[in-house]
């Protein structure tokens, strides 16, 4: 089964919360994006990607009656393809009203979503929105940030050091709302008893540090109050961002719920 719990902040800084999460148990559907391009701007990229990739992963429930606008990759699972899919039409639906509104010019969105399916996770990111695994104490980030700091680092041109200090470490690479189709990047794992899946934004790791997310986290006991507790920190170390936390937690048997 699995028990969840989201939270969104607006933060100390922002005028406006440009931030959107999805808590979906019957689906198993969970999401965040994070959107950019000002205020009025970000949080109708965040709110069209989540809305459109709600829908296509509602509507391919039934392997039997699913289209796939963008292919298929016998290389991943089929929710690993379910999630490129949805954020593939997500991108396409922010870049058209760029398109069509030009108000509307330079918005987009990072997003990070989570399928679970039994006792397996699929992944999907596309940004510096973040998915982590807990298990039995190891915290281990299990998505790729598209950043030029982090294309760097994977290249051996920076340290991890270097990096957590660069002043580009916040440039992005790629988000939804491009013209051209985005490089979603998945991963899936089959989940133990106690397993803690979390998505969390820049406006949370970005500001709290590895250690203290894992220490918040291995004292998880209700889902709410851990979740509470993060944002709590991204506050108390300035809250420069929208900050929002969608927390997981995978038990063996019994019917899904929330705590």
């Amino acid at each position: 089964m699995i028990q969840s719990f989201g939270l969104s902040d607006p933060g100390k800084k922002r005028t406006s919360n440009q931030d959107r999460i999805l808590v979906d148990d019957a689906l198993g559907l969970y999401l965040i994006a994070d959107g950019m391009g000002g205020p009025g701007h970000g949080e109708t990229a965040a709110e069209l990607a989540i809305r459109s990739g709600h829908y296509y992963v509602s509507a391919s429930r039934d392997s039997f009656d699913v289209s796939w606008p963008f292919g298929y990759d016998v290389d991943r699972s089929m929710d690993e393809n379910r999630l490129v899919t949805a954020i593939q039409l997500a991108n396409r639906q922010v870049w058209k009203m760029t398109e069509e509104n030009p108000m509307y010019a330079g918005m987009g969105t990072t997003v990070v979503a989570v399928i679970v399916n039994g006792h397996r996770a699929s992944v999907g990111n596309v940004g510096d929105s973040r998915a982590y695994l807990m298990r039995k104490g190891d915290f281990t980030a299990i998505t790729r940030d598209d950043t030029w700091v982090n294309d760097l680092v994977r290249t051996g041109a920076l340290t991890e050091a270097q990096a957590k200090t660069h002043s580009m470490q916040h440039v992005l690479t790629q988000a939804v709302g491009s013209a051209t189709p985005v490089e979603v990047h998945t991963s899936e794992r089959e989940l133990e008893d106690g397993d803690l899946i979390l998505l969390t934004c820049d406006g949370v790791h970005g500001v709290v540090e590895h250690a203290e997310m894992r220490s918040i986290l291995y004292g998880a006991s209700a889902l709410e109050d851990t979740v509470r507790k993060l944002i709590d920190a991204a506050l108390r170390n300035g809250g420069p961002d929208n900050a929002s936390c969608v927390l997981l937690r995978y038990k063996q048997g019994g019917p899904d719920s929330k705590q």
